[in-house]
């Protein structure tokens, strides 16, 4: 019997962590139907991912958070392109998310929900039995990076902090363990506190100067030249700028990317303002509403180019995977993914 699912499972993400048995979890679920792999770096994926194509798994299930997700995504396009490049005709499986993260947007975004063993279960009975499954479909983000040494990315995601404080909240979140919804708020808090701090007359000195230093390295500005949809924005001094191809939760905490709940459009924010801009913002970044401002870029796109400025460099942080030092990101909408929709039993 030629297997049909291929699962990806990685030890080293947020929950996973708490379940050293979960390879054996995994083996027993699928059974005879699948090939099941642990890796541990990106560094292995090329090689197992080449194994499912081999092996010709219709499925891909990622046991593994957002990041997992990410790579599970861009390693198996350059390896589905470089096939069809060579005259093989190869169809992208089928992708499902896990739950095995810490945040798991994407799952969560799908209705994709119960423990990853149960998932595989679930899935292998469907297939085996000729069930129909149903499917949502999802856009992703087709990202481009060069860096000034001619290195660069060629990647598939769903979200991109690109610059300013939505891009350095993950330096600050990712600081402690665990990631979870009490971090994100603890940054937000921390953040607003040494705000105020900074930018109220009196109010420096009733605050710590190392609340007073977080706030100042959260809210650095990225210099930067950002075209959205070849148009280019008039202001090059961002307090944050994102790009998503689909609404997503951090946490229950932030609610992001509204636009992107239709499909086929990106929602890009590029905001031009001062650190209390931002925290007076506050309840619009939560509750994902719009953002106001006088400079301010808050609506649908299909494409956002960015270049890095004044000797700076960009640093996105992609679907909570850390990149850096890019000189350009070229950002456009991605290919839709079919995500069966599958509930634990």
């Amino acid at each position: 019997m030629r297997p049909i699912v291929g699962v990806l499972t990685n030890p080293n993400s947020g929950k996973n962590r708490r379940h050293p048995q979960r390879r054996r979890d995994l083996e027993r679920a699928v059974g005879a139907a699948g090939i099941v792999r642990e890796t541990c770096d990106v560094d292995s994926l090329p090689r197992v991912l080449e194994e499912f194509l081999d092996a010709g798994c219709r499925w891909w299930v990622c046991d593994g958070g957002d990041g997992t997700l990410h790579w599970m995504l861009s390693v198996g396009h350059e390896l589905v392109r470089a096939r069809r490049a060579a005259g093989v005709m190869v169809d992208w499986p089928g992708i499902v998310p896990g739950n095995g993260g810490s945040i798991d947007f994407v799952a969560h975004k799908v209705g994709i929900r119960g423990d990853a063993a149960q998932l595989v279960r679930v899935l292998v009975h469907r297939v085996r039995a000729g069930v129909p499954l149903d499917t949502v479909s999802i856009d992703t983000l087709h990202v481009q990076g060069r860096r000034a040494d001619g290195s660069g990315i060629d990647h598939l995601g769903f979200a991109s902090a690109v610059g300013g404080i939505a891009q350095r909240f993950f330096d600050k979140l990712y600081e402690r363990k665990p990631v979870d919804a009490w971090s994100i708020a603890r940054v937000i808090g921390r953040s607003t506190a040494g705000a105020f701090a900074n930018h109220t007359p009196g109010l420096g000195q009733l605050l710590p100067a190392e609340l007073r230093d977080y706030a100042e390295a959260v809210f650095e500005p990225t210099l930067a030249h950002v075209d959205v949809d070849g148009r280019a924005l008039p202001f090059e001094s961002f307090a944050s700028l994102q790009v998503g191809a689909i609404d997503i939760s951090l946490g229950g905490v932030v609610r992001t990317f509204r636009h992107a709940q239709a499909p086929g459009v990106l929602h890009a924010q590029a905001i031009s303002t001062s650190p209390l801009g931002i925290v007076a913002n506050l309840p619009n970044i939560v509750l994902g509403t719009p953002i106001w401002g006088r400079q301010v870029f808050d609506g649908t796109a299909q494409s956002m180019q960015v270049r890095a400025k004044g000797g700076s460099t960009l640093d996105p942080v992609i679907d909570g995977e850390l990149f850096r030092g890019f000189a350009a990101l070229d950002i456009a909408r991605g290919p839709s993914l079919d995500v069966p929709v599958l509930h634990a039993a």
